[in-house]
């Protein structure tokens, strides 16, 4: 009995003890002291984190959407879109990338300690958020983030956040010059270069000065001489995405054309392939990978239901491999007088008239999909059947190029009368060479079997070499030209530049209405998309969510 009461005194104290000095650790369930489990994430990983989710969402979907605007694809290709088609978009830009930058930029304010994430998170806020206004027009910005007192925040005026967000590029320009002890970690895109961000800084301002159509602030950009831009392909603004499977970083075009059994990118648009083709453009295998060399028989009723254009009669293109219209503009011939591997070749081309409905039935394994450029496909030198995980994935999301800085300085100088010191034909000649470079660049990496030495190639079809495929596109600049002229050529060079960025081709059409030979949807329920559609969601929780037309009511910018 005594060893017993000696036993339960010592319990006692122990626990009295131990209750006078860690009651305060037991009860306060808020502290974390796990540091394997934080309660707040690095600066480092917030950025990453913001990098990649934000950038794979914008690559995603909405870029699909506005190839699809703009006839590369066939993605709401026909304009017709609902409220629910971006609610998870809408929703996880704000749940995820878009309050990580925000937790970057509050806890740099607050600590005064990290003035260079705190600029490169600024100059990101600011890019996604240019994304968001071309898209949507007003969204929360000001009133996004702000806990309790933003459960239903207002939209502000897609006006006033564009002159913050070239705002936040000059606060961000300013706090790269302040000395910090931390070095920028963490960083996928730049690694943490500061020289690299302010030219994507001031590139970016570059860009927004365009859509505003404000001459005097692009003049006195590119005058100041401690103003650097992206002006060569080593400093772009890109993001390269990664090759693992689970979880899956690759790039979202690579994904839809590859990941799966089966391949099921939606489809390219005829007018596309079809112009490359006849052009003889040396990007063709780079772009795009022909799954058949089979070609369907129109007699053939399962046939029938799986070809282009199989259930109008209005197409321009149709069914390439049988419409003597294309097989004449590709090879001069009609198809019966194609040798085998003419025909083998250009059924591989399956696409669509753009809008067209026809066709879809069993046709995964037929449609072209995705190249080794940009998502780092394969390489088109043979037809394969896509899916299966072929390929590599890492590959880019061109954002700002230095190809797209000079279509912007020569879209200022011929339609805002800004003097850049160079030649329409020479910014012309700047782009064109950065951007085949760039091809060239990711495609050989993604695919062993991908060459830049066209004499090499064995296809049916003579393509161009490059150096001289650019030499006569800039031969043809028509320089005598009016405003018009000029910009429809310039622009359709960046609609086929720019491949693999809708967003581009989709601003500089609102902007400019250029270029103007899009073939025009065969069925169009809805006009022309000036905006995308608030989320369903915002309209049933949100009720400060304006009430739009998107096929009516532009945002700000886009004034004709």
């Amino acid at each position: 009995m005594k060893n017993i009461k000696k036993k339960v005194v010592a319990s006692a104290m122990s626990f009295i003890m131990l209750f006078s000095v860690t009651s305060c650790d037991i009860f306060d369930l808020d502290v974390n002291q796990d540091p394997n489990n934080p309660t707040t994430a690095s600066a480092d990983l917030l950025l990453a984190n913001a990098q990649l989710n934000g950038i794979a969402t914008f690559a995603g979907g909405l870029n699909n959407a506005t190839m699809g605007f703009m006839a590369i694809n066939t993605s709401f290709d026909d304009f017709n879109m609902t409220n629910g088609s971006w609610n998870g978009t809408w929703n996880y830009l704000y749940s995820n990338p878009l309050v990580d930058l925000e937790q970057i930029i509050v806890d740099a304010e607050e600590s005064g300690n990290n003035p260079h994430y705190l600029g490169v998170a600024q100059i990101l806020k600011a890019y996604y958020f240019s994304l968001m206004v071309d898209m949507w027009g007003d969204v929360p910005y000001f009133t996004a983030f702000k806990g309790s007192e933003g459960k239903e925040p207002g939209y502000d005026d897609d006006a006033a956040i564009y002159a913050d967000l070239i705002s936040l590029c000059d606060k961000a320009l300013a706090n790269f010059e302040l000395t910090s002890a931390v070095a920028v970690t963490g960083d996928l895109i730049h690694n943490g270069s500061l020289p690299q961000w302010r030219r994507t800084a001031n590139t970016l301002k570059l860009k927004l000065f365009l859509n505003l159509g404000d001459g005097g602030a692009i003049q006195a950009l590119i005058d100041d001489a401690d103003v650097q831009l992206i002006d060569r392909s080593s400093r772009d603004f890109q993001f390269k995405f990664g090759s693992l499977q689970n979880p899956d970083d690759r790039h979202p075009m690579y994904q839809a054309g590859y990941a799966g059994g089966e391949a099921a990118y939606s489809y390219f648009g005829h007018q596309l392939m079809v112009e490359m083709l006849e052009n003889r453009d040396p990007r063709v295998p780079f772009y795009f990978k022909r799954q058949t060399t089979d070609v369907l028989d129109i007699a053939d009723p399962t046939d029938k239901q799986t070809i282009p254009c199989s259930q109008r009669t209005d197409c321009s293109y149709g069914y390439l491999v049988t419409n003597p219209a294309m097989t004449n503009r590709i090879y001069e011939v009609d198809p019966g007088s194609m040798t085998a591997e003419q025909t083998e070749y250009l059924a591989g081309f399956f696409g669509r008239d753009r809008a067209d409905p026809s066709g879809i039935p069993n046709d995964n394994p037929l449609r072209t999909i995705p190249g080794a450029y940009p998502g780092a496909g394969l390489w088109d030198d043979e037809a394969e059947t896509g899916g299966g995980n072929k390929g590599r994935g890492d590959g880019i999301f061109p954002m700002i190029t230095s190809w797209m800085t000079h279509f912007y300085l020569l879209e200022a100088q011929v339609s805002l009368g800004v003097n850049t010191g160079m030649s329409d034909a020479e910014l012309l000649e700047e782009a064109l060479s950065a951007q085949m470079a760039k091809v060239i660049s990711v495609g050989t990496a993604a695919d062993p079997a991908a060459s830049d030495d066209v004499t090499t190639w064995d296809f049916p079809i003579t393509y161009t070499d490059f150096d001289v495929f650019v030499e006569d596109i800039v031969d043809a600049y028509p320089s005598g030209g009016n405003e018009a002229q000029k910009l429809q050529y310039a622009l359709k060079q960046a609609w086929f530049a720019n491949f693999g960025n809708g967003f581009e081709i989709y601003n500089a059409y609102r902007r400019t209405g250029f270029p103007s030979t899009l073939q025009a949807p065969l069925q169009a329920p809805r006009g022309f998309p000036l905006r995308i559609p608030y989320a369903q969601s915002e309209l049933n929780l949100n009720s400060s969510t304006p009430t739009v037309v998107y096929d009516v009511d532009r945002v700000f910018w886009d004034v004709d």
